[in-house]
C-alpha cells in the first residue's frame, strides 16, 4: 500500500514537473474559443474558458498545474471543486446535499414532470408536449414554438420514425454525421486541403461545440468540381488542383477549412471574369477597360484607359507590384483595401496581423504574441512581447533605429561589439534590475 502511495506521488509531481505547454494552446481557466485550443487530458473550450467536463473536476497538482481528473462519486470522499452529480463538494468532501441516503447512494427524488439535470430538477418536456422556454424540449432540434415542443427552424420532421432532423442550407438531406477536426497550427491549416470527417466534395456543418454536425455538399461558385484533383500542398504534382484551368475554393473559420477544385470561368492571359467578358488584371498604370479591372476596383479606377489610385488612396510600390493603398494615420491606423484599420493592443481584438504589436500576431481574433515569446509588463516599455533570450528587447531597439536611420557596415559592427560587451556583463552581478513582470 505505502508503496503504491509513493508511485501515485511520484507520478503528481512529474507530471507537474514536465507540464510543458505548446505556445498555442490554452491551460484550464485561461480564455479560448473551442475544445483544440484546451491543453491537457480531457479538457474543453465551456462558456470561452478551458475548463472539465460534466463528471470531472478541476484538480490541483500544485499551485501552477491543474488537470482534469474524475469528479470523487462516492459520498465522504475528498474533493476540491465538485463532484459526480447528484454530490455537491463542500468543506473538501462530497455531500448528499438535498436528497436521501438509499444503500449508501444518494437519491434526490423531482416532483412529476420534472428530471434531475445536474444537482437540480428541471422541467422537461417531449415533442408536441407544453413548454415555456425552449430548455425545456429536450429532443434532438425541437424548441419551444407557441407554447408546444416542435422542430426547430432549419429542421423537418420524419414522421415514420418519429423525430426531427436537420437539413443542409440547400435544403438538401446531409450525407452523414461528422465531426471538425479543428487545427490549432496556423501553418498546419494553410497547408491542409480539409480538416473535418466528410468525404471529399462535402464539409461539416455544425451545431457549435464539440462541433458535431452533418455533411452537406461543398458546391463550387460554377461548375462542377474535380474530386481526382486535390488541394492539399502535400499532395504530387499530378494530383494537385491544376491551376490553369481550376482553382481552389475554399470555406474556413477559425481552426477548420474545406476545400474544392472548381473550375474557372476564364483563363490566363484574360483570367478576370465580369459581365460576360474574360478580361485581364491589371496593377497601377496598366491599361484598363472598367474600373474592376485594377485590382477589383477597390483602391484604383480605370482613367481614360489607365489604372489610377482613387481619390484618398496613394501609391505603394513595397509589394511585388505597382499598386494603391487607403491613405491613413500612420501612427494610429493601418491600411486594410478601401479602410483603415485601427493599431490594437495585446489581447485587443484583431483582423490583421499587421494590426498588432511587434512580436504578435491575430491569432483566433486577438492579438497574441508569437510562439516563443511571452506576455510582460514594465515601467519603461508597458505591455509588450518579450523574447526570453533578449528581455531588454536590445535587438528590437537596434534595430528600429538601423530603419530609422539607415546602417552601414560601421554601425553593424558597433551594434555586434554592443550586444557582445551587454552579453559578456551577463555573467558578471546585477547591479540595476528592469521590473519586468511575466502576466501569462
Amino acid at each position: 500500500m505505502v508503496a503504491t502511495v509513493s508511485l501515485l506521488l511520484l507520478l503528481c509531481s512529474t507530471i507537474a514537473a514536465a507540464f510543458d505547454v505548446p505556445c498555442t494552446v490554452k491551460l484550464i481557466g485561461n480564455q479560448c474559443l473551442f475544445d483544440e485550443e484546451c491543453y491537457g487530458m480531457n479538457t474543453v473550450c465551456r462558456n470561452g474558458r478551458c475548463s472539465c467536463p460534466t463528471n470531472f473536476e478541476e484538480y490541483d497538482l500544485d499551485e501552477r498545474t491543474t488537470i482534469c481528473r474524475l469528479a470523487p462519486s462516492n459520498i465522504g470522499d475528498s474533493c476540491q471543486r465538485d463532484c459526480k452529480p447528484p454530490l455537491l463538494c463542500r468543506d473538501g468532501k462530497c455531500e448528499c446535499w438535498g436528497g436521501s441516503i438509499i444503500d449508501g447512494k444518494c437519491h434526490v427524488p423531482c416532483p412529476p414532470g420534472q428530471q434531475l439535470y445536474g444537482v437540480e430538477c428541471q422541467r422537461v418536456a417531449h415533442f408536441s408536449q407544453p413548454c415555456e422556454k425552449d430548455s425545456q424540449c429536450v429532443d434532438p432540434f425541437n424548441s419551444c414554438v407557441g407554447g408546444t415542443c416542435q422542430c426547430s427552424p432549419g429542421t423537418t420532421r420524419d414522421i415514420m420514425r418519429g423525430f426531427c432532423y436537420a437539413v443542409c442550407p440547400d435544403g438538401m438531406h446531409p450525407k452523414q454525421t461528422c465531426r471538425r477536426l479543428f487545427i490549432n497550427d496556423v501553418d498546419m491549416l494553410e497547408n491542409a486541403a480539409n480538416s473535418d470527417s466528410c468525404p471529399l466534395g462535402y464539409r461539416c456543418v455544425t451545431y457549435g461545440s464539440p462541433y458535431v454536425g452533418h455533411c452537406c455538399r461543398l458546391r463550387c461558385p460554377y461548375g462542377e468540381p474535380d474530386l481526382s484533383q486535390s488541394c492539399d500542398a502535400g499532395a504530387t504534382a499530378e494530383a494537385k488542383c491544376r491551376p490553369l484551368t481550376h482553382y481552389c475554393y475554399t470555406v474556413s473559420e477559425p481552426g477548420w477549412k474545406s476545400s474544392l477544385c472548381c473550375p474557372r470561368p476564364c483563363r490566363d492571359p484574360t483570367p478576370l471574369y465580369i459581365n460576360g467578358q474574360c478580361l485581364s488584371i491589371a496593377r497601377r498604370e496598366d491599361p484598363c477597360q472598367i474600373d474592376q479591372q485594377c485590382e477589383g476596383g477597390i483602391a484604383m479606377q480605370c482613367i481614360l484607359g489607365v489604372c489610377q489610385c482613387k481619390l484618398g488612396f496613394h501609391p505603394n510600390d513595397n509589394d511585388r507590384f505597382p499598386t494603391c493603398e487607403k491613405a491613413c494615420d500612420k501612427i494610429a491606423e493601418i491600411p486594410s483595401g478601401d479602410q483603415c484599420l485601427p493599431k490594437m493592443q495585446l489581447n485587443d481584438r484583431c483582423f490583421l496581423s499587421k494590426q498588432c504589436p511587434s512580436f504578435s500576431e491575430c491569432r483566433y481574433g486577438t492579438c497574441q504574441c508569437i510562439c516563443g515569446y511571452k506576455r510582460v509588463k514594465d515601467n519603461i516599455l508597458g505591455e509588450r512581447c518579450s523574447n526570453p533570450d533578449d528581455p531588454l528587447s536590445l535587438n528590437t531597439i537596434l534595430t528600429g533605429v538601423e530603419q530609422l536611420f539607415g546602417k552601414s557596415s560601421q554601425q553593424r559592427n558597433r551594434r555586434s561589439d554592443f550586444l557582445a560587451m551587454f552579453n559578456s556583463d551577463q555573467t558578471a552581478p546585477a547591479t540595476e534590475q528592469v521590473d519586468a513582470t511575466i502576466v501569462g
